[in-house]
């Protein structure tokens, strides 16, 4: 790759997938899709605020070129790298192991490259992150764009940073300096999220085979306090020093979707609320939506609490096909009001009725194990769970939704087990919301998501449930995801009856895995791992046999 002032790189979760046995479990079907190579939107605003001052800079996903080119040489790639800096997201939690082996590899062929991390995971660990990796210089904090400028420069001019805000690093004397916060944005429009020129390869955009789909950001920030979210309010201001939410406006916004229509992509989202910044901006926005004849064939939304009918008929006046993204996580409201969502499951019917009013279908993802939950509120959730997706039978049976996301069930569908997201109140102070951390530092973390088995990565307990308590609820819900989609047709029985064989194979697996890891033999460890990995390999492959 040739000379550049900065390259961006986005790692795989996990780097040594492609060598090393590794069990995603109710993650992932495959090993290769737990590597969430998707490049987060502020990677692309980073990139472009560096060109657009005289810098070159790229966004390499070194995430989507191991998981698409099996053959792929990491460190022979970076080692023919040339850049002045070396930056690497670590964003979500997800990606600590993959981002500390790339950092590895960047300072063993660069030693005299600064390796710059940035992102909420690196944010929230950043001191810890600077006195222990060597490999790593410095982290930027919070918001990354204009730091980043700051620190391009203080490189051209000595490596004196001790004037770059928002900078943790290690000094010549090895002792770690944190610099001061600058204030953050108050708006966003400033930034630019669309420069597909800035990233390789461009699969990383949206994969060849699927559908063209790109997700713009109405703001950055949340004025909603969610416990268990590393995108809270309260995240945002004590770790960005962000007091409320920067929005772009509403004519960037369009200005936006009609350069991606333009590009091709004519599925887009918008995450993030609207109705955060108000009811004058979100009706300008959907006016704007309106008026402009944008070749948009379908755009989602994003709901964080439920909606009322004045706000539902304004977005169905778009005249496009749409569909909303709501999270009540769980159908118990005592749970709820722990994780700070104060809304009632009536509120959440009352949204779904009116949509289908309106003929537009809602997804509502929920979450087991979480804190304040017996088997009486997962059964509530399921109880719930099992209203919303009859309520979405019957829309789709008087045709209210047309060809709109056919094979996947809308009314209900499991996110799976949850993460504290570092930084989250949850994660700060567990006890108070009925938490049990299980790792509470950056090296227990990377140590933990470093294991092979997704159940080890699982950072938390509750207190009323145990891990292993927390592993079976998530594994029948997991069961009744199954029942539900096989009663509404997602699923054919033979397609269910494999499902549920899988579900069961991962009971086996995690006590198995659990047991193999305590042998003190390296070698019978490694053969056992690698022999469950080819049985399970075996069953998938027989399963698109079957299925086929």
């Amino acid at each position: 790759m040739p000379g550049y002032d900065l390259i961006i790189f986005h790692p795989p979760a996990h780097y040594d997938f492609r060598r090393k046995p590794l069990f995603p479990g109710l993650l992932g079907r495959s090993v290769e899709g737990v590597q969430f190579i998707k490049v987060p939107i502020g990677m692309l605003s980073l990139a472009e605020y560096q060109d657009r001052h005289g810098y070159k800079v790229i966004v390499d996903n070194l995430g989507d070129r191991m998981v698409n080119t099996p053959d792929f040489d990491v460190e022979e790639h970076i080692k023919n790298c040339s850049a002045q800096i070396f930056s690497i997201g670590l964003h979500f939690q997800q990606h600590s192991q993959g981002a500390i082996e790339i950092a590895k590899l960047c300072k063993k062929y660069h030693p005299h490259s600064p390796v710059l991390f940035g992102g909420l995971t690196s944010t929230c660990f950043h001191d810890e992150i600077v006195e222990k990796f060597e490999c790593v210089d410095a982290v930027i904090r919070g918001e990354a764009e204009k730091a980043t400028l700051e620190f391009i420069r203080a490189c051209e001019n000595g490596r004196d940073f001790s004037s770059v805000p928002n900078l943790t690093y290690r000094n010549r004397e090895g002792e770690v300096c944190v610099n001061p916060m600058a204030e953050a944005s108050l708006d966003i429009d400033d930034f630019e999220f669309i420069r597909f020129d800035l990233i390789e390869p461009k699969t990383s955009i949206y994969p060849p085979d699927s559908v063209n789909r790109y997700s713009l950001e109405v703001c950055r920030g949340c004025v909603y306090n969610c416990t268990i979210c590393g995108g809270s309010a309260y995240t945002y201001k004590k770790r960005l020093g962000m007091k409320k939410p920067a929005f772009r406006s509403p004519a960037r916004i369009v200005k936006d979707i009609r350069k991606l229509t333009e590009m091709g992509i004519h599925f887009v989202g918008l995450f993030q609320d609207m109705r955060m910044a108000g009811k004058k901006y979100w009706q300008e926005l959907l006016g704007l939506l309106q008026k402009e004849n944008l070749d948009i064939e379908r755009l989602s939304l994003d709901l964080l609490i439920p909606a009322d009918e004045e706000f539902i008929r304004e977005v169905a006046g778009i005249g496009r096909q749409l569909i909303f993204h709501l999270c009540p996580d769980t159908g118990s409201e005592k749970v709820r009001r722990l994780l700070g969502r104060n809304y009632s499951n009536e509120a959440i019917m009352e949204t779904m009725r009116t949509c289908h009013k309106y003929r537009i279908p809602v997804t509502n993802f929920f979450s087991v194990g979480l804190a304040g939950e017996t088997e009486a509120e997962m059964q509530e959730t399921w109880d719930f769970w099992a209203r919303l997706d009859q309520m979405d039978h019957e829309a789709r049976l008087k045709g209210n939704y047309g060809d709109i996301e056919e094979n996947v069930p809308i009314g209900g569908q499991i996110l799976g087990p949850i993460v504290l997201d570092p930084g989250s109140q949850a994660f700060d102070t567990p006890e108070k919301y009925g938490f049990k951390l299980l790792h509470k530092n950056f090296e227990e973390y990377l140590n933990a998501l470093s294991q092979p088995s997704w159940h080890q990565w699982l950072n938390y307990e509750t207190e009323l449930k145990d891990k292993d308590a927390v592993l079976e609820m998530i594994l029948k819900s997991t069961e009744f995801t199954i029942d539900q989609r096989e009663k509404h047709g997602f699923f054919g029985s033979q397609e269910a009856y494999y499902e549920r064989c899988c579900v069961e194979a991962e009971r086996v697996i995690v006590k198995e895995m659990d047991r193999i890891l305590q042998m003190e033999d390296e070698k019978e460890r490694n053969f056992r791992i690698v022999a469950i990995r080819r049985n399970l390999d075996q069953l998938e492959k027989r399963r698109m046999v079957f299925l086929d």
